[in-house]
């Protein structure tokens, strides 16, 4: 089954959130719940401040699922 696109996305800033030791609340102040549960939604100046918070320079290895 393919997941939603918010689930990998949120998925992915989980595992980099979680390997740079930074907290929800550093990428997403009062929307820690809903990413924490992946249902936030994304806009792209979202996804670039967080791609940028997290150092990551090409964004679209946030939308790669890894689900087989």
């Amino acid at each position: 089954m393919m997941q939603d696109i918010k689930e990998v996305f949120w998925s992915n800033v989980n595992w980099h959130r979680e390997n740079k030791g930074l907290f929800w609340t550093d990428l997403v102040q009062g929307s820690a719940p809903n990413a924490r549960n992946k249902t936030a939604n994304i806009t792209l100046n979202k996804v670039q401040k967080i791609a940028e918070d997290l150092g990551i320079s090409d964004y679209a290895i946030l939308f790669e699922s890894w689900e087989e």
